[in-house]
């Protein structure tokens, strides 16, 4: 998300500043260990499906003015519903008006034909797809042209309804507007001005291939896992959507991303033996209610704190563009943008 306002504020003309104690490629940090799936259908609530929309039209947008900035893997196949769901989510989306298809098992396999657990319908969305998330987000910030202080945030700084700086351990830095992108990092930052802010973080272990021939140029999304063919042949491989928790004992993570390795070798006739490269167990920063929360904060008092824009939410690929040029509407402008209003603070708390 920081990257995304990095360079949305650039486009606009401003100088942005980024803090933040890790760089993107930091195994630490959401970025580095995001599947990066940048979708619409995953939304049951109409405005948050126009959100995302909206974000997936300023991504590609962005993918046109920005050369180097594109999806490494385009077309969804997703099967993680019964039949019946899919059909009814087809329905739905082709009213919201997104192109999208329902396949049965003899047309999926002619898009997926190393697919060996064929289920009997597969929703089929064309125009998502997803990218390299560490390469983006650098791609973005050199574009920004951001100044990059590697420092961890201790506070915020200011008044009850104002803010106008943060602590770090390099010292006070000050600003016209302070954006909060940050994360799971948010309830202890917001804390620090007697703010309360839930979450629900969950556990996402990603499993990393040694590369192999080509086998897949869209992404799959199935009951057990979610795959991915990278540009170097690796399979990016996660399990279900849902959280996972590792079971205690030396070596679980390892057994267990071989199981999700097992998962692919099963499903696919893959074209070369699968063999584990590297694994990350990641933190997904999951707004309390699962949705996201964006622009000003108001005071149980319902007064709005002047200075400070909140931005956090999961998928923070899916919503990172059309968040971060809209957020520059309501912050240099002082518009209040329509897309945001089921996502505020107020709604949040």
């Amino acid at each position: 998300m920081g990257a995304c306002f990095a360079y949305a504020a650039a486009q606009r003309g401003l100088s942005p500043v980024i803090i933040a104690s890790d760089a993107p490629d930091n195994g630490k940090t959401g970025t580095a260990t995001s599947w990066a799936w940048i979708n619409v259908n995953s939304a049951s609530d109409k405005a948050y499906f126009q959100l995302r929309h909206n974000s997936m039209q300023r991504w590609q947008s962005w993918m046109q003015r920005l050369d180097g900035l594109t999806y490494s893997a385009q077309d969804s196949y997703c099967w993680d519903l019964t039949p019946n769901q899919i059909q009814s989510t087809a329905n739905r989306l082709q009213e919201w008006g997104l192109p999208c298809s329902v396949l049965n098992a003899a047309t999926l396999i002619s898009h997926l034909p190393r697919l060996q657990e064929i289920p009997i319908a597969a929703l089929h969305v064309p125009m998502e797809g997803a990218v390299e998330p560490v390469s983006t987000a650098n791609l973005l910030l050199k574009a920004s042209g951001a100044q990059i202080i590697k420092a961890h945030v201790h506070s915020l700084l200011g008044t009850a309804d104002s803010i106008t700086g943060v602590m770090t351990d390099q010292g006070a830095f000050m600003a016209d507007e302070i954006v909060l992108a940050a994360g799971n990092g948010t309830p202890r930052i917001l804390d620090t001005i007697d703010i309360d802010y839930p979450m629900e973080t969950t556990n996402g272990l990603l499993v990393r291939s040694k590369p192999i021939p080509p086998m897949l140029t869209g992404l799959v999304i199935a009951p057990k896992f979610h795959v991915r063919q990278q540009p170097d042949g690796s399979l990016l491989i996660g399990g279900s959507f849902g959280p996972y928790a590792p079971e205690n004992g030396t070596g679980q993570l390892a057994n267990d991303a071989e199981k999700q390795l097992d998962l692919i070798r099963s499903a696919f006739d893959t074209p070369a033996p699968l063999e584990l490269d590297s694994f990350t167990l990641g933190q997904r920063p999951i707004p309390k209610g699962g949705m996201p929360t964006i622009g000003r904060i108001t005071t149980s008092a319902g007064d709005s704190i002047n200075g400070l824009y909140l931005a956090v939410m999961h998928s923070g690929f899916s919503n990172g563009a059309g968040v971060a040029e809209n957020a520059m509407d309501e912050l240099l402008d002082g518009a209040t943008h329509p897309l945001f209003e089921s996502f505020r603070f107020s709604r949040a708390s």
